[in-house]
């Protein structure tokens, strides 16, 4: 009798779960072919679980995937093509479409590399300092970067500055540089950096790549600032907080930023948990409303930070309940980890 439960609740499933065949290809855009024999996954988070699903490209580089045709989930499904060890994003299609998933052959130069942004948010009153990069590949290969060699995207920390407080995993200190290993897919990316604000209130920091912008946002507003190169743009408002904004564009490798803080009211406890962790969800707001402004397809790591700020978000709104939002956010995070652990 149990087998037969069983079967009837497998068929019930069949019936309530609508799929369809998403059907796509696998390009490479350094080659300008398919590629074959490239595994392309399919992820969807659901509460509590995880579905993955894989197909192998053909000798043409297509592949088929079984998936449901209104997941209905949040986060929304990930597709990607795992090649040469890396991941590439692709966009799930609604039914009936087909999606190609560029993948690029790899470099080990950085001279397609620049900085679409660079913004710092320094905040006063925590006594931290957060740098995002939205870091622009213009090449046609990904900038393989070292794995763990040492080698990577490499920014000199400020003068003063010997440690970070936090930074995505796999992200470490080279002597005065701080490295990131992961490969750079063309197109825009981003990677960021916490520190706490040097003993002599002083920020400076030499520009290494070609930077198109860079904005300086400083909390509270009315902290008294004095930079060089950076012009004064006034007030702005992100979310609940209020900034003080300064700015510069077509930044030449070489530049010298300089930041000085007047102001004698910087916390005098750098590490006190509550204002990190309130410096880092102002970070995360930033970066997520900058990457959103960006004409590209985001990578995958972009992707999951935008869906747990968007959980965050939503679980502080009380639209989530406190167990839906920490399956979801704890699903979201492994899947972060898995990413960095296979670079």
């Amino acid at each position: 009798m149990q087998p037969f439960i069983s079967l009837i609740a497998f068929l019930t499933l069949l019936i309530s779960t609508p799929t369809f065949a998403l059907t796509g290809r696998v390009i490479n855009q350094t080659l300008n072919r398919p590629e074959p024999d490239v595994e392309v996954s399919y992820i969807l988070h659901e509460t509590g679980d995880v579905t993955v699903m894989r197909d192998t490209t053909d000798s043409k580089g297509q592949f088929i995937l079984d998936v449901p045709s209104d997941p209905g989930a949040e986060p929304p499904p990930m597709l990607f093509a795992r090649y040469n060890g890396i991941d590439y994003p692709g966009n799930p299609a609604p039914a009936g479409d087909t999606v190609d998933i560029p993948v690029f052959e790899t470099t080990e130069s950085d001279t397609a590399i620049s900085l679409s942004s660079h913004h710092i948010l320094l905040d006063a009153q925590a006594g931290t300092v957060t740098y995002i990069f939205i870091v622009h590949n213009h090449g046609d290969r990904t900038y393989l970067t070292g794995g763990d060699h040492g080698h990577g995207l490499e920014i000199p920390l400020p003068d003063g500055v010997t440690d970070f407080i936090r930074a995505p995993q796999g992200v470490h200190l080279h002597g005065t540089l701080l490295v990131d290993p992961r490969p750079i897919i063309p197109g825009n990316s981003q990677t960021f950096f916490t520190f706490s604000i040097p003993p002599s209130n002083r920020i400076a920091q030499r520009i290494t790549y070609p930077t198109a912008g860079m904005d300086l946002f400083v909390q509270p507003a009315d902290t008294p600032v004095s930079t060089t190169v950076l012009r004064d743009l006034g007030g702005i408002t992100l979310g609940d907080h209020v900034f003080q904004r300064f700015g510069a564009e077509q930044l030449a490798p070489g530049t010298q930023i300089d930041i000085k803080l007047s102001s004698t009211e910087i916390a005098s406890n750098l590490q006190t948990p509550i204002w990190i962790a309130a410096a880092s969800v102002v970070a995360l707001a930033i970066l997520v409303i900058y990457m959103r402004t960006l004409k590209t397809t985001p990578n995958r790591r972009t992707i999951l930070l935008e869906q747990i700020a968007d959980l965050d978000e939503r679980y502080e709104s009380g639209n989530l309940s406190e167990d839906d939002y920490k399956n979801r956010r704890n699903a979201l995070k492994a899947e972060v980890i898995d990413l960095s652990d296979s670079d």
